[in-house]
């Protein structure tokens, strides 16, 4: 370690009034001297780690290849500290950066709460990254480590700390331009200038963003960021905070009009779960079109949305996936007035192409819409004959910029006439010389499931917002999926310890199901379990419930004769039993397969780099999903393309160098957005053309010889139905069945002409689950669970003698209740009445959280209240004061209860409501 005083200057890197600020290093670690490592330490999963010709270079071969520096450091953290690291790579890959103020805890004081992960690119160039941990709440920084990338081959050329030096604290939430740029900086490689009284900003990489002075701001009175500004290119802007609550850089995207017009944009940063405490530090990227200049008027912080009127359509969609000519269906729209000032005199433009029709308008926009509502109209109309239609929504009002809208809607050509099946007609099978994977999330059941998704119409599938196991669904599911060269299922299937969740799909619809012989099934241990979880004993345990349930059945998919089994996270395993654990866990799985008469288990490990499981006796590896490939930095948006060009590097590198065979995955696509609102990684521009695309490169590999004998003879595709995640290539509205036809092209022989039938072209359905009550407040499980239901850390919910009844089987156990419609400001507390009874040992004291969910935004920490619970066997009234949450505003459409913190927990719940 050599410290330094010296002032280094950075003008490209961060520009201080247009000239370049001072930066004070506080730490460097350079590798000049050969063979000095400078008290940095390569772990076993480096390989040939040396410093030689100036830089400290090695190559990643394990699931988690580690440089830590060994000393102790003594920093005091700041949080205008920057974690500079200069190093060139051989591949792409996402590093962290790990850092803690102690050496005390599970693993020594490192955490994943304490990380900054960087993408790191594999071009072999030397390059320079620059890093905003904002690890000031630790005080000081005693332990550092950097994490690699599994696989790649690396030289590091520095690792440095500085301190920035900041401009004054400013004292004024609106920052206006016609002064200067009023401490305003440019941190990456943009060019910041000022125009016209106007800052104007230009990014060159994707990361660039501007910086305000330091704010501090009280995020409770600050809860839109009001920006002025216009952009020519692009589709998001971004804002960047740094807040004294959490650590770490957070963000927050908004979408914008790329036409050049300045205007507002009230950007709700409740939306963003850390935006709470004093915010310290604020940022903008106007816009993520690369090199396309932007321009900022003014940035304020308020406490309500400010300017005129702003119309946003959120929604504009047929009500139903199966449009057929001939027969009515409804288009509907949703419109939100974003803007500060009221709306009135509202009116809906509705334009139909040829061949669709009006029939009558259903439900008009109101006269005026209030800063922050939503109102709805719906229209019924018709198609008079099959096509592929556009239909043209605008909403204006005085003051107001109009919405525009449009609706893509499908119209296949009508099926011949047939008379109405009494069920899913028989399947044709077609199929290839390869098996064709898909993994089944098991999550849509009820109407609370389906809730958040039901905000993106174009994900409605054909079966509409159907109720998941149902056998008639299975058979429908299995109809499409053979159809097209889909040869079986892997079921997400959860296991903690003996307790099981979610396996109504597989045992109440599969199962039963008529055409199940023609599908394969295998399962996909979501392992997602707490620590010491695992062991020798429950490995047993789970191998043979899995012999008497599954192994048996001849519709389980086999390699070799043997089961396939796949592990979602050998993390878990490795961290509860070691590498050699999981090795005598294994085999002893394997012999008591033997036992029950089969020639073993085929267990594959779910990786993300060439040299993970290969040392715990796994037979091979794919991955669930690779979400994150092709990013760059912090990014969490970014197109489909990249994403399947990410793959493909993945697939080479793991075919390459890794130890075990592959079985090549594939990705449906990601928008998580339903689950964890606008804060999500969203990739964009999914397209069945690029599907088909990615197909096309795994069938590329699979017929290459000299890889073959690295690949198992399957792909495996993530996923059927995750609608929540944005991966899902089950029949939809927006695209119909033209994944599954991509499919059908890609993996078999069969001729492209053929027929797919929907239920509604054979008078069957619709499958939709019931309705709940969207004004209910209270629950009182009279009768049944009203809508209430489990996740994957709790058992299956039951009623009895008007209790709801369940028992946690992990530390993060919910039960999610039903759709509701109430307004936030009706009601200023959440009662309860809970019973909560521990399985084994003496009574304890535990919390409990309660959530909620808006129009606006999911469910998250901020969005929460927790509370103490009595884990004693004895009824306990708890009364919830929600009103004192900030986030408790605006249409609550959800409540979440966490009972406990724990498993083995006996809950019950006699009633929950809302009160005043």
């Amino acid at each position: 370690m050599m410290p330094r005083t010296a002032m280094l200057f950075a003008a490209a890197l961060w520009l201080h009034a247009g000239a370049g600020a001072a930066e004070k290093v506080m730490v460097e670690w350079t590798f000049a001297q050969p063979g000095q490592f400078q008290g940095w330490q390569a772990n076993g999963h480096i390989q040939g780690a040396q410093v030689a010709q100036g830089v400290l270079s090695g190559r990643a071969v394990g699931n988690d290849p580690i440089l830590e520096y060994q000393p102790s450091l003594n920093l005091v953290a700041s949080p205008w500290q920057v974690i500079e690291i200069r190093l060139s790579a051989n591949r792409d890959g996402m590093c962290q950066v790990f850092w803690s103020n102690t050496r005390e805890g599970r693993y020594g004081g490192f955490s994943g709460a304490k990380t900054t992960d960087f993408y790191v690119v594999g071009d072999g160039a030397m390059r320079t990254y620059r890093l905003l941990p904002f690890w000031h709440r630790e005080g000081k920084i005693v332990r550092l480590r950097l994490d690699l990338a599994d696989g790649m081959e690396f030289a590091l050329d520095h690792v440095r700390v500085v301190e920035l030096d900041m401009p004054p604290v400013a004292d004024t939430p609106h920052f206006q331009f016609d002064q200067g740029l009023a401490g305003w900086q440019a941190w990456g490689l943009g060019r910041l200038w000022l125009t016209n009284q106007t800052l104007a900003w230009q990014s060159a990489t994707h990361g660039d963003f501007l910086w305000a002075p330091p704010v501090p701001w009280d995020a409770s009175k600050m809860n839109y960021v009001v920006l002025q500004m216009a952009a020519a290119a692009g589709r998001e802007g971004r804002i960047y905070f740094a807040t004294d609550r959490q650590s770490g850089l957070h963000s927050l995207a908004f979408p914008i009009i790329s036409d050049g017009q300045m205007r507002y944009y009230n950007v709700d940063m409740l939306a963003a779960p850390a935006w709470q405490g004093r915010i310290l530090a604020l940022g903008v990227a106007p816009t993520d079109a690369i090199q396309s200049p932007a321009f900022i008027r003014a940035v304020t912080g308020s406490d309500t949305p400010l300017g005129p009127p702003q119309l946003k359509t959120v929604l504009f969609a047929l009500d139903t996936a199966t449009p057929r000519s001939g027969k009515p269906a409804t288009l509907k729209a949703i419109v939100h007035n974003q803007g500060g000032s009221i709306a009135s005199n509202l009116q809906a433009h509705l334009n139909l192409p040829r061949n669709l029709r009006l029939l009558r308008p259903l439900v008009p926009l109101p006269a005026t819409l209030a800063v922050d509502e939503e109102a709805q109209a719906s229209w019924q109309i018709q198609a008079d004959a099959p096509g592929l239609y556009e239909a043209a929504l605008q909403v204006t009002a005085p003051q107001a910029e109009p919405s525009t809208a449009s609706a893509r809607i499908i119209v296949p050509s009508t099926p011949p006439p047939r008379r109405p099946a009494a069920y899913v007609p028989p399947p044709q099978p077609v199929r290839g010389p390869w098996d064709v994977g898909v993994y089944y999330f098991p999550g849509w059941r009820t109407a609370s499931q389906w809730h958040p998704v039901q905000r993106f119409p174009e994900r409605q599938p054909l079966l509409g917002w159907y109720q998941e196991g149902l056998p008639e669904i299975a058979d429908w599911h299995i109809k499409w999926a053979v159809e097209h060269g889909i040869t079986f299922f892997a079921y997400d299937w959860y296991w903690v310890k003996g307790s099981r969740q979610l396996e109504h799909a597989l045992h109440d619809g599969y199962f039963k199901a008529r055409y199940r012989q023609l599908l394969k099934f295998c399962l996909l241990w979501a392992n997602h379990n707490p620590p010491q979880t695992h062991s020798l004993e429950d490995s047993l345990e789970v191998t043979r419930y899995w012999i008497s349930h599954y192994f048996q059945r001849p519709e389980y998919y086999r390699l070799d004769g043997k089961p396939v089994v796949i592990i979602f996270s050998p993390h878990n395993f490795r961290s509860d039993l070691g590498v050699e654990g999981t090795r005598r866990a294994f085999a002893a799985m394997r012999e008591e397969c033997r036992r029950a008469g089969l020639p073993g288990l085929f267990l594959v490990a779910c990786v993300s780099g060439p040299q993970e499981a290969a040392e715990e006796g796994y037979d091979a590896v794919t991955c669930y999903n690779w979400a994150a490939l092709g990013l760059r930095g912090e990014e969490k948006r970014g197109p489909f393309s990249t994403l399947i060009e990410g793959y493909h590097r993945q697939w080479e590198a793991l075919i390459t160098q890794g130890r075990l065979p592959l079985m090549l995955p594939l990705s449906g696509g990601w928008d998580s957005r339903p689950w964890h609102g606008e804060t999500a990684m969203v990739r964009f521009g999914r397209t069945p053309e690029l599907f088909k695309q990615h197909l096309r490169q795994a069938r590329a590999w699979l017929e290459r010889p000299e890889a073959r004998p690295r690949l198992l003879p399957a792909i495996l595709i993530e996923a059927w139905n995750e609608w929540g995640e944005g991966s899902y290539i089950e029949p939809h509205q927006e695209h119909g069945f033209a994944y599954l036809d991509a499919i059908r092209e890609a993996f078999t022989s069969a001729p492209a002409p053929h027929q797919d039938l929907a239920p509604v072209d054979v008078g069957l359905g619709p499958y939709d689950v019931p309705p709940e009550p969207p004004g209910r407040t209270a629950w009182t499980f009279a009768q049944d669970a009203e809508g209430w239901d489990n996740t994957m850390n709790c058992d299956a919910v039951k009623v009895e003698d008007g209790v709801l009844r369940t028992l946690t089987a992990g530390q993060d156990p919910a039960l999610f209740g039903p759709p509701m419609q109430a307004s936030a400001s009706h009601w200023t507390k959440v009662s309860l009445r809970l019973r909560l009874t521990p399985t084994a040992g003496p009574p304890f004291r535990d919390h409990a959280q309660l959530f909620w969910r808006t129009k606006r935004w999911a469910e998250s920490e901020a969005s929460s209240l927790r509370f103490p619970v009595e884990v004693d066997g004895q009824w306990h009234d708890y009364e919830l004061r929600v009103s004192e949450n900030l986030r408790w505003r605006g249409i609550i459409t959800r409540l979440r209860l966490d009972p406990a913190n724990r498993a083995g927990v006996r809950v019950e719940l006699e009633e929950i409501r809302l009160a005043n």
